[in-house]
């Protein structure tokens, strides 16, 4: 019976039936693992299976679409006969006061708009289907929602980021909210109005400040410690020579003996050769 050290050891053909049985993603993930990956998974493999992944997301968003609007136009024609069933809920009252009898059926208010609203769509840089607090406001309204024109050019917060679709320091809206693609960690953030054109979230920001701080602290308790001027000693100036040949020790021939004195006897040794040769 023949035995295989390793799945790279198969033949082409069990290899081949091996993978057919992975997504897009966890082929993708093996195929940057290692080299004999890379060369057993071709990249032309990979960029077929995103293509036909992405035409199938393309077409179950464009049908869902569809079938919203087919849904709308009964639900509007429902409306014309029965208008009392699509009126706004009341407000709520209070546990003593009788409610109204009016409906509170959700799906059957147009008015609310919850028949079209999407709460998955397809983030088409991971071609993942996604919740819709994974995606920014501009990215689920307008041309971009759900079955729409661009609809197939819509990306996640992640993707965002991660692929850099958005520059660092990119100042991104959502709704009321606004985000900053923050230059030092590198991820969608909460932005103060006074650093937008830093392009850092406020959690850097903070960090930053309280360094800032703790280093003003630092420099002025070390200013405190430093004695005064009146307090060190006097220093007198060096007289030094160019560290050349000439002016080292002739007797010791040592790098660090290049001092000369004032009162130089012209022998060129150091005061410890002077004080051994008897010169001192």
């Amino acid at each position: 019976m023949t035995s295989y050290a390793g799945i790279f050891d198969l033949p082409v053909d069990m290899f081949d039936d091996l993978m057919s049985g992975l997504d897009y993603e966890s082929l993708l993930t093996f195929r940057q693992t290692c080299r004999s990956a890379a060369t057993l998974v071709p990249l032309a493999r990979i960029v077929e299976i995103r293509q036909a992944l992405r035409a199938r997301l393309v077409a179950e968003e464009h049908a869902e679409h569809q079938r919203r609007q087919v849904a709308y136009r009964n639900q509007r024609r429902w409306a014309g006969v029965f208008p009392q069933t699509v009126q706004a809920a009341p407000p709520p009252q209070s546990p003593g006061i009788a409610g109204t009898n009016a409906p509170t059926n959700s799906l059957n208010n147009i008015h609310r708009n919850r028949i079209m609203r999407a709460e998955r769509l397809n983030c088409y840089a991971c071609l993942k289907c996604l919740p819709r607090e994974c995606f920014v406001k501009g990215q689920v309204t307008g041309r971009r929602s759900l079955g729409h024109g661009e609809g197939d050019r819509r990306f996640c917060k992640a993707c965002g980021v991660k692929k850099g679709i958005w520059d660092k320091g990119s100042v991104i809206k959502d709704g009321r909210r606004t985000w900053v693609v923050c230059r030092w960690c590198n991820s969608l953030g909460r932005v103060e109005a006074g650093s937008k054109e830093a392009g850092v979230c406020s959690a850097c920001l903070s960090v930053d400040q309280e360094r800032s701080l703790d280093t003003e602290h630092q420099a002025a308790a070390t200013a405190d410690h430093q004695p005064s001027s009146s307090q060190l000693p006097v220093q007198h100036p060096a007289f030094t020579l160019p560290g050349s040949r000439a002016t080292r020790c002739l007797r010791c021939w040592a790098i660090n003996h290049t001092e000369v004195p004032v009162q130089s006897t012209g022998s060129h040794l150091c005061q410890s050769c002077k004080a051994a040769v008897g010169l001192s």
